[in-house]
C-alpha cells in the first residue's frame, strides 16, 4: 500500500536579485490577433472567454471575421504561425534550442548558438453547435501540432501532437475529452522560452483526461470555479517501468475565486486558484516493482494591480512530480528507490508599456530536497538539487501578424554526482549560462 507522508517544510528566504537591463522593442504578442489564446500562456478562464467571443463573431451562413470551413454545423477554423527563434548561451543549456536547466561545466562547458524553427504550430479550431438535451450547449475543440517532437537532426523536426480534444459546455457547466493542458497550476510565465517554465518551477504539461468545470456566477459578478479530471498517468523518468503503469488513473482538481470588482483595475479581476493531483505509478528496480506515490498541492494567483501592469505567481509542493515536469524533472532516485520530494514556483510582472510593446520579469525556481536527491533519476549517477532562473524580456507587436522578440534570462543549477565505490555525493561545479534569445513570428 502506498504509505501516507505527511510533510512539515519550512519555505526558505529568496535570495533578493538585483538587475539592469536594456530593453529592445520586441518580441510581437504571441496572441496579438487573438486566435491563439494557448501560445500567449493565457488562463482557462480567458481561454473560455476568447472562444466566446470566437464564436460570437461567427454565424451559419459563414460570415464573420474569419475563413473557416463549414460541415453541417461544425465551423473548422485553421491557425498557426510560423516561428523561428534564435539564441546564444555562455554556458550549454538542455536542450539548447530551449533550456529546461543549465549544464554543469563539469559535465559540458561549451557556449551554445542555435536557430530553431521547430516551435512553427498548426492547429484546426472546432466550434458548432451543442446536443439537443443540453440547452444551451456548445461544442468546441482543437486539434494542433508542433515539430518539436523526437529528431534526428537540427533539420529534421519531428510531429508532436499538441492538442487534441473537444468538449460541451453551456457556459456554467463544461465536459471536455482529450489532450489538452492539465487543470493544476494553470498560469504560464510570458517568456519566449519554448518550455514556458517547466522544470524550474512551472508545473503543469498536457496530457489526456476527462474533465469537468463548473462555474458558479456571485453578486458582484464574482463566480467559483471548480474542475475535475481523471487524466493519463504519463512517465518522465529513466527508470525502467513495468509495462502495467498503475492500477488507477491520476486525480486532478482546481477550486477558483474570482473577485470581479477589483479597485486597483476596473478591467481585469483577481482570481486566486488551490489545486491538487494524486496517484501512484509502478517503478521496476532490478525486475522488483515498486508502486510508488505522486501528488502535488499548488496555489496560482492573479492580480492586476492597474490597467497597465499585472502580477501572477504560482507555487508548487509534492513528490514525484517528473510527471507534471516538477523536482527539475526527477521523480525517484536510483539509490533510494524512493521518490524526491520538492517545491518550488515562480513570481512574474507583466508591464504593458505601450499599445504594442509589453515588458516581463520574472523569477523562477525548482528546488528538490537535499536529502531525497542521491543519484537522481536518469541512472548515470548525476542529479540535480536546485535550479532558478530570472527572465527580462519585451514583447512587441508590429501588426495584428508579425512579431519579433527579445529576452535575456540568467540561470543557476546545482549538480552532484554520487560515487558507487566510497559512498559519497561529490558537488560539481554549478551551472551559471546567460542565454539571450530573439524571436520573429508570423501568424495566420
Amino acid at each position: 500500500m502506498t504509505r501516507v507522508r505527511i510533510l512539515i517544510i519550512t519555505i526558505k528566504p529568496v535570495v533578493s536579485l538585483l538587475l539592469c537591463l536594456l530593453l529592445m522593442p520586441s518580441f510581437l504578442n504571441v496572441c496579438a490577433s487573438g486566435d491563439l489564446p494557448d501560445s500567449a500562456y493565457l488562463t482557462r478562464d480567458e481561454f473560455d472567454l476568447f472562444m466566446q467571443k470566437y464564436n460570437s463573431s461567427h454565424d451559419q451562413s459563414g460570415a464573420g471575421k474569419k475563413s473557416f470551413w463549414q460541415k453541417n454545423s461544425l465551423s473548422i477554423t485553421p491557425y498557426g504561425y510560423v516561428n523561428l527563434s534564435a539564441s546564444y548561451e555562455s554556458q550549454r543549456t538542455v536542450t539548447g534550442d530551449y533550456a529546461v536547466y543549465a549544464n554543469s561545466p563539469d559535465i559540458e562547458s561549451d557556449a551554445g548558438f542555435n536557430v530553431d524553427p521547430k516551435s512553427t504550430r498548426l492547429g484546426l479550431r472546432l466550434s458548432g453547435d451543442g446536443l439537443r438535451c443540453w440547452r444551451g450547449s456548445r461544442i468546441d475543440g482543437a486539434i494542433e501540432f508542433d515539430f518539436q517532437g523526437s529528431y534526428q537532426s537540427r533539420n529534421r523536426g519531428g510531429l508532436l501532437l499538441r492538442k487534441a480534444y473537444f468538449s460541451i459546455g453551456d457556459g456554467q457547466t463544461k465536459l471536455l475529452a482529450g489532450q489538452d493542458w492539465e487543470i493544476i497550476s494553470p498560469l504560464f510565465p510570458k517568456t519566449l522560452n519554448y518550455t514556458a517554465g517547466a522544470c524550474v518551477g512551472n508545473v503543469g504539461y498536457r496530457r489526456a483526461m476527462i474533465r469537468v468545470d463548473r462555474n458558479w456566477n456571485f453578486c458582484n459578478d464574482n463566480s467559483l470555479t471548480a474542475q475535475f479530471g481523471i487524466t493519463d498517468n504519463v512517465f518522465r523518468d529513466g527508470a525502467a517501468v513495468s509495462p502495467a503503469v498503475s492500477s488507477y488513473p491520476i486525480i486532478q482538481g482546481r477550486l477558483a475565486y474570482s473577485f470581479a470588482k477589483n479597485r486597483l483595475s476596473q478591467k481585469k479581476p483577481i482570481s486566486i486558484g488551490v489545486s491538487s493531483h494524486f496517484g501512484e505509478q509502478r517503478f521496476s528496480f532490478d525486475n522488483n516493482k515498486k508502486n510508488l506515490p505522486t501528488w502535488s498541492l499548488n496555489i496560482d494567483f492573479d492580480l492586476p494591480i492597474t490597467d497597465k501592469l499585472g502580477f501572477q505567481m504560482e507555487y508548487f509542493l509534492g513528490e514525484n512530480l517528473s510527471t507534471i515536469e516538477g523536482g527539475i524533472l526527477q521523480g525517484v532516485d536510483m539509490r533510494r528507490r524512493d521518490t524526491i520530494r520538492a517545491q518550488g514556483g515562480w513570481l512574474a510582472f507583466t508591464h504593458q508599456t505601450t499599445k504594442k510593446l509589453q515588458t516581463n520579469f520574472c523569477y523562477m525556481i525548482d528546488d528538490p530536497f537535499n536529502k531525497d536527491v542521491i543519484s537522481g533519476s536518469s541512472g548515470n549517477n548525476l542529479a540535480r538539487n536546485y535550479s532558478h532562473c530570472l527572465f527580462v524580456n519585451a514583447i512587441y507587436n508590429w501588426s495584428d501578424a508579425f512579431m519579433t522578440g527579445f529576452e535575456i534570462d540568467f540561470w543557476r543549477t546545482h549538480w552532484q554526482q554520487y560515487d558507487n565505490k566510497n559512498n559519497t555525493i561529490k558537488p560539481l561545479t554549478p551551472g551559471t549560462p546567460i542565454r539571450y534569445e530573439f524571436t520573429m513570428r508570423y501568424t495566420f
